[in-house]
């Protein structure tokens, strides 16, 4: 860090996106969202309800894809799986 500055690179950039794609993943299966059933969502019931295709979304939480996405689309995420959209920015051991 420089002062209050952090300096990105392509490794910070991609660091970011797999801690985003990594919570996407696991609140989809830990769902207890009104629109899961069993705690558990597919990638394509998920692409449904947000109006997303069903590859972005699989490319999304994919490790070997680097695939970017909008705030918009993150948002739309969080609001069906009922998750402050926050949550998807904290690092977790999974």
């Amino acid at each position: 860090m420089d002062g209050d500055h952090m300096k990105f690179d392509p490794i910070d950039d991609r660091y970011i996106y797999d801690v985003v794609s990594k919570n996407i993943k696991y609140f989809r299966l830990h769902n207890n969202s009104k629109y899961s059933s069993y705690g558990r969502m597919t990638q394509e019931q998920l692409a449904e309800r947000c109006d997303l295709s069903h590859s972005l979304i699989s490319n999304i939480e994919s490790t070997k894809v680097q695939q970017s996405f909008s705030l918009a689309v993150l948002y739309r995420i969080a609001k069906v799986l009922e998750v402050d959209i926050k949550e998807f920015f904290v690092e977790r051991n999974f």
